[in-house]
């Protein structure tokens, strides 16, 4: 992967640019790829899109979604090895 390439383009009426034949080829990119446009502060970020990460995402979504986790919380006494538990809530403020 190329670490570092700037090339100039131009922004037609319609909004429109052209991605310059050696970007393209960096990133393999042809007719029809999606790309994924952010803006970043100041900054447009273009990256290729894939539908391979879309659909790993969309796995996840379903697994997490079908869990049936619940949330819990575990009084621990004793155990502060390194500093008492007063101690770390006037840290934090408590």
């Amino acid at each position: 992967m190329v670490n570092f390439m700037e090339e100039f383009v131009v922004v037609d009426k319609q909004g429109r640019i052209v991605l310059p034949s050696n970007i393209r080829k960096a990133f393999g990119l042809k007719g029809g790829d999606k790309l994924s446009i952010k803006l970043n502060e100041s900054k447009i970020i273009l990256e290729p899109y894939t539908e391979e990460l879309d659909k790993k995402v969309q796995t996840w979504v379903e697994f997490a979604s079908n869990t049936n986790a619940e949330a819990f919380t575990e009084k621990v006494r004793g155990s502060w090895k390194w500093f008492s538990l007063e101690y770390a809530k006037r840290k934090i403020g408590l």
